[in-house]
């Protein structure tokens, strides 16, 4: 069993809290060593003390969300977290904002504009549900002169403007990630069935289906 002094003047123990003076076999007889907390033990061990004296519990800083992108026509993939979070708020990490702008962009005509964040917010959060599930990229920013070429396409699509992704996600069919899409609060979501894939974006409310 491992503990950790706290300012407080506690331990914390993954079994209990200790008090200096306890009595060892209270505790099993083991002696109390420093070692690596886990994150829970750490939170559980500051909150107990902040109720202990009276004072407000210190902010802990919330994981990043992580992502998990392959890009089918590239096969580039992203790996990891587009944020970096503080003990106040998150902020948006401008190199992985980057990598994302390329891999998100129009692959046909090799240009690249700035993704919406809300867009990669709304992928961290379809990929927390699916931690260890790549999600695959069809298609995301495209000019006007590739959107004009692929039939069907609205003139006025969300692709244009880096607001839209086509994608899919092993082992759930488009109804599947239709249904996690409109969970996680995406805008638009078409489910194209045929072609296996579902669009997504951070338009306005709305669903169709190609």
């Amino acid at each position: 069993m491992f503990g950790h002094p706290l300012a407080c003047g506690m331990w914390i123990t993954r079994a209990k809290m200790y008090q200096p003076g306890a009595d060892a076999a209270a505790i099993g007889g083991t002696r109390l060593t420093k070692a690596l907390l886990s994150r829970r033990d750490i939170i559980q061990g500051l909150v107990a003390c902040a109720a202990g004296t009276g004072l407000a519990a210190p902010a802990i800083a919330a994981p990043s969300p992580r992502l998990f992108l392959i890009r089918q026509r590239t096969g580039e993939v992203f790996r990891g977290s587009h944020v970096k979070t503080g003990f106040s708020k998150k902020s948006y990490d401008p190199a992985a904002l980057n990598e994302l702008n390329w891999l998100l962009r129009d692959v046909r005509a090799s240009a690249v504009i700035g993704i919406d964040p809300r867009l990669i917010d709304l992928l961290a959060r379809m990929q927390a549900r699916l931690p260890d599930r790549p999600i695959t990229i069809i298609s995301a920013f495209r000019t006007t002169a590739t959107n004009a070429r692929l039939h069907g396409a609205s003139p006025t699509s969300y692709h244009l403007t880096g607001q839209a992704v086509d994608l899919r996600i092993a082992g759930l069919n488009t109804r599947q990630i239709r249904n996690l899409a409109h969970q996680q609060g995406a805008g638009g979501v078409g489910l194209y069935r045929r072609r296996n894939f579902v669009h997504v974006d951070t338009g306005p409310r709305r669903d169709w289906t190609g």
